[in-house]
């Protein structure tokens, strides 16, 4: 998790904002995918620090979609990576809300 939120705030040199939007939004989905992963391997301490990360990783992608809408500037790939921000979005969510059910099993 840490290597993906290193990246996630590295420099970004040349793309474009929607680019960078999309990015973003997939590797936050990514970081949600991970935490809610590895639940079973954490401690109920780590675990909940984890389903936190998951959420923030939810909220993060939600609000980077929504960049990438207002950023796009039309056409067919615009359309597409609109598409893909909003599908990772939704896998975020998923995974925050897998992680909320897993953490329930753990207490």
């Amino acid at each position: 998790m840490r290597a993906e939120l290193e990246a996630l705030a590295g420099a970004v040199d040349g793309p474009s904002a929607v680019d960078v939007g999309l990015e973003g939004a997939l590797r936050a989905a990514d970081v949600a995918n991970l935490a809610a992963a590895y639940l079973d391997e954490l401690s109920e301490e780590n675990a909940r620090t984890a389903v936190a990360a998951a959420h923030l990783a939810a909220g993060a992608a939600r609000a980077l979609c929504a960049l990438v809408g207002e950023a796009g500037t039309g056409g067919e790939r615009a359309e597409y990576v609109l598409k893909d921000a909003r599908a990772a979005a939704w896998r975020a969510g998923l995974a925050a809300r897998q992680a909320d059910e897993a953490l329930g099993g753990k207490g």
